[in-house]
C-alpha cells in the first residue's frame, strides 16, 4: 500500500510538472541562457547567424524548432515576469461554447478592405482581392501536443479546407498560440507566399515549406508582393517554441496597397513604438490590436486593454478591432473582461472600435455597423 501511495505521488508530481512545462512553452516563458552571447537588437541581418538544423523527424512531441545561434532582444530594457500574478478568475472561459458566424469571403472587391476575425488572433485580410491570412491557429488547443494545453472555447468559423486560395500568410512570431504547425502543414497548398520575422523562415523550412516561398524581415524591413506592401514592426515580446527563447524575432505588421492600410500588432507590452509606427508609415484605416491575455505578472510581455486603447490611439488609427481574445484562455482574467475594459476605454478617448463576432466578413466600407455588444449574450 505505502509503495503504491508513493506511485501515486510520483506520478502526480509528473503530470503537474509536464503541465506547467508545457504551460510555459505556451507563454514563452523560458528565459535566454545565462552567459549566452549578447542579443542583438531586432536582429540585424550583419549580426546574426544561423545553423539550419536537420529536418526533424515525425516523433511525438516535436516542435519543429530550427537549431540557431542567434538571440534577439527588445528596444527597451525587458522583465519577462514582473511580479505576482492576478487571482485566477472563475470565469476564464465561458459556460458555453461562443458560436460562429460563416464567413463570406466573396466580398473582396477591387480598391476595398474585408477583414474576417477567426477568434484569437487569426484574421483573414482581403486588400481588394488579395488573401492575406495572418497568424492562424485552429487547432482544439493552444498547445505543442493534443491532449493537454488551454482548450479553445469558441467554435471554428473556418477550417484549413475551407479557407479560400492565401496570397500571403503573415506570421507575428513562433508561440504556439499564433504559429501551429499542424494549421501551416494543412494549408501549404493554399498559400503562395509567407511573410514573417527573422528566424522563424528556418521553423518553417524544417516544416518543408519552399524556402522561395519564404520572406524573413527584421524590423523595418519592408517586402512589396502583388501591389501590397508589407513591413515589420517592433513589439515588445519574445519567442521561443521549446526550452530556449529569443532565438527568432517577434513584431506586428503595417501593410498596405493604394487604397487602404491595415497595422496587426502582433502581441507586445505597451511602450512608445506604436506612435512611432504612425510617424513612419501614417494613420492605418484599421487596427487589429492585441487585446487579451495579460497579466501583473507579465505586464511587460502584454498590453492591459486600456493599454490597447491608447496604442490604437497612439497609431492614429481610424478604426480598430481588438483580437487575441475570444477562443483561448492563457491567463487568470474573466474571458470577456478584455473586451469590456477596452470598449469603455474607447469611448472614453472617442476611439471608433468594432468588435465584429468570430467569423463575420466584416466589409470596410461598413464598418460602423459592426459594433455590437455580443459576448454580453454568454456568462
Amino acid at each position: 500500500m505505502k509503495r503504491r501511495r508513493t506511485g501515486i505521488a510520483i506520478g502526480a508530481i509528473v503530470i503537474v510538472a509536464a503541465a506547467v512545462a508545457i504551460a510555459a512553452m505556451c507563454l514563452g516563458w523560458f528565459r535566454p541562457e545565462t552567459g549566452s552571447d549578447p542579443p542583438v537588437s531586432g536582429g540585424s541581418r550583419s549580426d546574426v547567424t544561423s545553423t539550419p538544423a536537420a529536418t526533424p523527424t515525425e516523433s511525438g512531441g516535436n516542435t519543429g524548432n530550427a537549431v540557431v545561434t542567434r538571440q534577439f532582444k527588445n528596444e527597451n530594457d525587458y522583465i519577462m515576469m514582473t511580479g505576482a500574478m492576478l487571482p485566477a478568475s472563475d470565469r476564464r472561459t465561458p459556460k458555453e461554447m461562443l458560436r460562429c458566424e460563416t464567413p463570406d469571403f466573396t466580398k473582396a472587391k477591387e480598391g476595398g478592405l474585408t477583414v474576417t476575425w477567426f477568434g484569437h488572433s487569426s484574421s483573414l485580410v482581403q486588400l481588394g482581392t488579395v488573401n492575406i491570412l495572418i497568424d492562424p491557429v485552429f487547432g482544439d488547443r493552444s498547445s505543442p501536443v493534443s491532449f493537454v494545453g488551454p482548450k479553445r472555447f469558441a467554435e471554428r468559423p473556418v477550417t484549413a479546407e475551407s479557407l479560400p486560395d492565401i496570397d500571403v500568410l503573415l506570421l507575428s512570431h513562433d508561440h504556439f498560440d499564433h504559429m501551429e504547425e499542424q494549421t501551416i502543414r494543412a494549408t501549404v497548398d493554399k498559400v503562395k507566399q509567407y511573410i514573417v520575422p527573422l528566424g522563424v523562415d528556418d521553423i518553417l523550412k524544417n516544416w518543408g515549406i519552399p524556402e522561395d516561398r519564404i520572406t524573413a524581415l527584421d524590423w523595418w524591413e519592408e517586402t512589396t508582393i502583388d501591389g501590397v506592401t508589407y513591413a515589420l514592426t517592433p513589439s515588445q515580446h519574445n519567442s521561443g517554441r521549446g526550452l530556449s527563447s529569443m532565438t527568432t524575432l517577434w513584431g506586428g505588421i503595417f501593410f498596405r496597397d493604394d487604397a487602404h492600410s491595415v497595422y496587426y500588432t502582433g502581441d507586445g507590452g505597451y511602450y512608445d513604438v506604436f506612435a512611432r509606427v504612425y510617424a513612419r508609415y501614417g494613420e492605418p484605416d484599421l487596427m487589429l490590436t492585441e487585446c487579451g491575455q495579460y497579466d501583473t505578472g507579465w505586464s511587460m510581455t502584454h498590453m492591459f486593454p486600456e493599454q490597447s486603447a491608447q496604442a490604437a490611439v497612439d497609431a492614429h488609427a481610424k478604426w480598430m478591432i481588438p483580437v487575441h481574445w475570444g477562443a483561448y484562455c492563457l491567463c487568470n482574467v474573466a474571458w470577456d473582461d478584455s473586451i469590456i475594459r477596452v470598449s469603455s476605454a474607447a469611448e472614453e478617448k472617442g476611439l471608433n472600435l468594432a468588435t465584429p463576432r468570430i467569423g463575420q466578413t466584416v466589409d470596410y466600407d461598413e464598418i460602423a455597423n459592426y459594433r455590437e455588444r455580443w459576448w454580453e449574450e454568454y456568462d
